[in-house]
């Protein structure tokens, strides 16, 4: 008796583990594509010498200020001016959609620079990982690592416009996470309605059919 209880336990174990693995939202996979539209419905003025502005809970945010245990979005822009740079309203195309895993560096070269994973189409874990610096690119190994570094699961949404030709992408991101399961589904990379949400008022991501 005891051997048949402990046999239907390990199977009811069993298939909760594989439902619950089946509910994560798989890794590379978005209900957004190129060709979909991006609208954005209020106007977004760029820092002098700054090419992203943070949009988090429907408001535009900074990138020392906005909560990086929330999912988030970004607007960036190709060209960087010692002027303010305004971003109009407008209908943009969305020509490529990328995914990508990037990390916050808390230690050098500075507090604002982004660790990025090198990726191909096929196998979406880290290979080695990069810290952009203002002027570089400083790839450090991923050996001796203690514990899973915090990273944010990302989606590239690259943009196009005949009337701003300067705009480069709408890029959203899931919570800042160790992986841990408790993280979600903050911590998951954002869908379509996830994004709107994040959006709020300032614009929102539409899907040909």
């Amino acid at each position: 008796m005891r051997k048949r209880i402990s046999a239907l336990s390990t199977a009811t174990l069993s298939i909760l583990f594989v439902t619950a693995c089946s509910a994560i939202p798989s890794g590379n996979r978005m209900d957004i594509k190129a060709g979909d539209t991006f609208i954005l419905n209020k106007p977004v003025t760029f820092a002098p010498d700054h090419a992203r502005v943070f949009i988090q809970y429907g408001k535009q945010t900074r990138q020392s200020t906005y909560e990086k245990y929330d999912q988030h979005c970004r607007l960036e822009i190709k060209t960087l001016k010692s002027d303010p740079q305004t971003l109009q309203p407008d209908t943009f195309k969305i020509t490529q959609v990328r995914i990508d895993v990037e990390e916050i560096a808390s230690q050098t070269p500075s507090p604002n620079d982004t660790i990025h994973y090198a990726m191909n189409d096929t196998d979406y874990f880290p290979k080695s990982k990069f810290v952009q610096t203002e002027s570089s690119w400083v790839r450090l190994s991923l050996g001796g690592d203690s514990e899973p570094p915090e990273t944010m699961d990302i989606v590239h949404l690259y943009l196009s416009s005949k009337t701003q030709p300067d705009i480069l992408r709408l890029t959203c991101a899931g919570a800042l996470s160790t992986g841990d399961p408790l993280d979600a589904p903050r911590s998951y990379r954002p869908q379509q309605k996830q994004i709107n949400t994040i959006l709020g008022a300032y614009g929102k991501i539409t899907t040909s059919p």
